[in-house]
């Protein structure tokens, strides 16, 4: 057992599990990606509408003559001198030399834009513009550039001049208008985007359990049940409401799994000559005491005496499931508040027999001492056939240790796709070093096939059932047949 720490260093990623992850985790965290995306559109929306500056474009175009002096000028015809045009033209509008001759031109210490251009390969047709966030000044430092521009470059190409095509004017509309449908659509796929990390982040660390086989290569117990996941498809008009998990009328799928696991706790009891069983888990929520309750029934049909004790005294909530009256427990017991015989009592339809109790205790560590629950179950061993104790979390508290010392076996609940596997080995290491002897695991609410029947779950854990599928007369007869069970 202590090997299986290197093993959780060691990350197998099974792509089938990532992305049945991944589809899972959209329809879980479908609201994420709403939200997100609806997140995304309004941030790109806010950011289009508050922080847009309205920027204007002059654009002018011309043709450059050239020649050997100041009066006389003539086109560019051959492509090495238009060439020579198109690479020096942007040059000079980047120099530091245009940029404080059209500051001089203007009479002011900085111009309001940039000046670009564009040359026509192999032609000398050239088209200069100027974008600023003022129209007039977009105007004006086009005029400027084409009226320095001359001087500026004699040094480079010689004498020019330019042979206007068409004129600067003063731009009426911004440019660079936004498309807010397009920003809002932009936003909603940035945020989809942000989603679809997030949930393939999820989706390949999750490291939940969601196959028995995952916990063989780490574990020294073996696995000894397959509990499917219960659906809510149907509820029986005269079912049991005060326990449904007790009804006869349960799922056949769920009653021979079950059935199989009564057999192998049996047969495991049977070699250690016991018969207390301790049920316990990682973490509240995995369907511990479901099972146990199940797990009694099916044992107390077959006409054998059982025991269910809610040993959990923190919560104290398996009363609940079967009966409305309040009633003492172990807790009163153990301090000696209650005979033990008068804090058994027996449901009346499953027959089983049950310590549980209503009152909470904050700190039970004083009543959970080794001897008095050795004693207290030594006296119950000689009249029941199985006493399940249904303990609390192992990884919550250290009480399920303690309980563990006084018990025969110790079965552990693992609930499908629910705990990380690290977690489940922590528990099962530690409840080993307290002593446990770890009768194996149930794999708890697999999911089932589809088929004929459909399954439910009532509220607290309770396994429900019902018919998804089949005609009034089929349900008839299945109900004949439990009947007669």
């Amino acid at each position: 057992m202590e090997e299986y720490r290197q093993d959780q260093d060691e990350i197998e990623i099974d792509l089938e599990v990532v992305f049945r992850n991944f589809f899972h985790g959209i329809a879980r965290f479908w609201w994420l990606l709403l939200i997100l995306a609806l997140a995304g559109s309004f941030v790109m929306y806010v950011k289009a509408a508050r922080f847009y500056t309205p920027m204007y474009r002059s654009t002018a175009s011309f043709t450059v003559m050239t020649g050997n002096d100041e009066e006389s000028y003539s086109f560019f015809y051959d492509t090495q001198s238009a060439g020579q045009l198109a690479k020096t033209f942007p040059y000079i509008l980047g120099s530091s030399l245009l940029t404080d001759a059209i500051e001089e031109d203007l009479g002011v210490p900085s111009i309001n834009g940039s000046i670009s251009a564009f040359a026509v390969s192999d032609s000398n047709l050239i088209t200069m513009s100027v974008v600023s966030s003022n129209p007039q000044d977009a105007k004006d430092i086009l005029d400027s550039a084409i009226r320095v521009y001359p001087d500026v470059a004699r040094f480079v190409i010689g004498p020019t001049r330019f042979n206007m095509i068409d004129v600067p004017t003063v731009p009426t509309a911004p440019y660079n208008r936004p498309s807010y449908r397009r920003n809002v659509e932009m936003g909603a796929l940035g945020g989809l985007g942000v989603g679809v990390v997030f949930l393939g982040l999820y989706a390949l660390f999750k490291r939940t359990v969601q196959k028995p086989e995952e916990l063989k290569s780490v574990l020294n117990i073996p696995c000894v049940g397959q509990i499917p996941k219960v659906r809510k498809k149907a509820r029986w008009k005269n079912s049991d409401k005060n326990n449904p998990a007790l009804d006869q009328r349960v799922l056949q799928n769920f009653q021979e799994n079950l059935q199989g696991l009564q057999l192998k706790v049996e047969r495991d009891l049977e070699n250690r000559s016991g018969n207390v069983v301790l049920v316990t888990s990682t973490s509240m929520g995995e369907g511990k005491t479901a099972l146990s309750l199940n797990l009694a029934y099916t044992v107390a049909k077959h006409g054998k005496k059982v025991l269910l004790i809610d040993a959990d005294l923190r919560k104290q909530d398996t009363r609940k499931r079967l009966t409305d009256k309040p009633g003492k427990g172990l807790g009163e017991v153990l301090e000696g508040s209650c005979p033990l015989k008068k804090a058994i009592e027996t449901h009346e339809k499953s027959k089983i027999s049950y310590l549980c109790g209503s009152a909470a205790y904050k700190k039970p560590g004083s009543l959970l001492i080794h001897e008095k629950l050795e004693q207290l179950l030594n006296q119950l061993r000689q009249e029941y056939d199985l006493i399940l104790l249904d303990a609390p979390p192992a990884e919550l508290f250290a009480d399920a240790g303690t309980l563990a010392q006084c018990a025969d076996s110790v079965l552990y609940i693992i609930r499908y796709d629910y705990i990380q596997k690290w977690r489940i080995l922590d528990c099962i290491y530690d409840l080993q070093k307290c002593g446990a002897e770890m009768m194996g695991y149930v794999f708890n609410a697999a999911p089932s096939r589809r088929g004929r029947y459909g399954y439910g779950r009532y509220g607290y854990g309770y396994y429900g059932y019902g018919y998804g599928y089949g005609s009034d007369q089929r349900n008839k007869k299945e109900q004949e047949k439990a009947d007669e069970a």
